[in-house]
């Protein structure tokens, strides 16, 4: 970054610091004045951001290369899910046994039905990203207490999460991530793409144009955005795993994952069900399916237990590498 940007983000976040110290202190006039500088301060860094990204978009193959001979390729980031970063490595390396993790540069989708663990498993990852490098939480669905007791079971480095609870619009999102890139941010967790809004658009429309828009910036920022979506009822019904609306975003989608709970079954084989008539799920442990994998062309399903996630009553365990799935 050069130096010239480093000094107008470092003066902005001095500024944010004082006007909110303003309004805390009830002094609304200064705190008004303040925070004007602010936004004026940061819309020129946004601005500085997108000639870049403007710049980036064609370029001469010769000026590719150098760039990336002298920039040197980043180690993928490992999750801190053994069973999961054993299978995010290259298919020429893979032996089951060395472990891999997110190269940047990817946009990861990851849908399941209502209360399979999607945030959990988010955050246990993005916490432990935090132990090493600033990263990003976009909370769209829990109320802030409920973050913060959510966090609690994970080990975390607090002041390296950066937290937004704010406008919904993608105009407003894709903003903050550009600024927040700024800073050295690389990791993004979205939660979740049902409640971003693009004025104008909904339905295929809409997710035509969240999957494309955080698409182009990953590539383009070299960042990683990860995003919490839902299956689509319909081709769950046919017993098909995909994504809501999902045609433009599994394709957008460098990584797909579907979290699916196991359902208890009988001594015969058969669904167990509830005094209702309803299919009891395992909540012991999850099914991760990986549906596409455009970064290491593999595909593969994990079991995740409880305590991989939440780190409790972990059992040394034999590599599998057949697992038996779930119906959808």
């Amino acid at each position: 970054m050069r130096d010239e940007l480093k000094i107008k983000l470092q003066k902005a976040k001095q500024l944010e610091i004082k006007y909110k110290e303003a309004y805390a202190s009830d002094d609304f006039e200064q705190g008004k004045t303040l925070e004007r500088q602010f936004l004026a301060l940061r819309q020129e860094i946004l601005d500085e951001i997108d000639a870049e990204v403007e710049a980036k978009k064609s370029i001469p193959l010769a000026v590719l290369r150098e760039r990336q001979r002298n920039e040197p390729r980043p180690i993928p980031r490992e999750t801190g899910i053994a069973k999961l970063d054993r299978e995010l490595v290259p298919k020429k390396e893979y032996n089951g046994l060395k472990l891999g993790g997110f190269p940047l540069g990817n946009f990861i989708q990851l849908a399941g039905s209502p209360g399979s663990g999607k945030t959990s498993l988010f955050m246990k990852i993005l916490s432990g990203f935090s132990k090493v490098e600033p990263v990003s939480w976009f909370n769209f669905e829990m109320s802030d207490e409920q973050v913060l007791e959510k966090l609690e079971a994970f080990d975390r480095v607090e002041k390296n999460i950066l937290y937004y609870n704010s406008g919904r619009e993608l105009e407003e999102i894709i903003k903050e991530i550009k600024y927040l890139y700024a800073d050295g941010v690389r990791h993004f967790v979205i939660d979740s793409a049902m409640k971003i809004r693009s004025k104008g658009k909904d339905g295929v429309e809409l997710f035509m144009k969240i999957s494309d828009t955080l698409k182009e910036l990953t590539s383009i920022l070299n960042i990683n955005i990860y995003l919490i979506n839902q299956l689509s009822q319909a081709d769950q019904k046919n017993g098909v795993l995909a994504l809501k609306y999902g045609n433009a975003a599994e394709y957008d989608s460098d990584f797909i994952f579907y979290m699916l709970k196991p359902i208890l079954r009988d001594a015969a084989g058969k669904p167990i069900l509830d005094e209702a008539g309803q299919v009891q799920y395992d909540e012991t442990k999850r099914f991760l399916k990986c549906h596409k994998n455009r970064a290491y062309d593999r595909l593969f399903t994990v079991e995740i237990d409880h305590s991989d996630i939440f780190g409790v009553e972990v059992v040394e365990e034999t590599y599998k590498d057949e697992i038996t799935m779930p119906y959808v």
